[in-house]
């Protein structure tokens, strides 16, 4: 969605980021547990640093969000599904782990319950 048309229309910037997909640039992972780890806020975030074992961790959604994840780190990252929830196939809680210069769509089919798609 194109944000500058939303602005056209009269809608103030709440409005229209709550709308557009937000994009979260320069992220440092951190931590090493679901609690301690960078919590993602935006739709669109790009990991640029991470350190090993460190981590990043969704936010709480609901059936039909989205959340994307590209991580152009020098290590991998553990993903850490929001509390109570889990990724794909993965125990509650359990962190999915992405590679480096690698991305993943996190689709909430429910509020505990996700999928993540991964890029090539």
């Amino acid at each position: 969605m194109l944000g500058w048309k939303l602005f056209g229309s009269g809608l103030n910037t709440l409005q229209v980021a709550s709308m557009c997909q937000d994009v979260g640039t320069a992220i440092s992972a951190a931590g090493t547990t679901q609690g301690t780890a960078t919590a993602l806020t935006n739709i669109l975030n790009g990991i640029t640093t991470a350190a090993a074992g460190s981590g990043v961790v969704l936010y709480a959604g609901s059936a039909g969000d989205c959340q994307l994840v590209y991580n152009g780190g020098a290590s991998a990252v553990n993903v850490y599904p929001p509390s109570g929830a889990k990724i794909n196939g993965l125990a509650t809680n359990a962190p999915h782990l992405l590679a480096t210069n690698t991305t993943c769509e996190y689709w909430f089919l429910s509020a505990t319950q996700l999928i993540g798609v991964l890029s090539a």
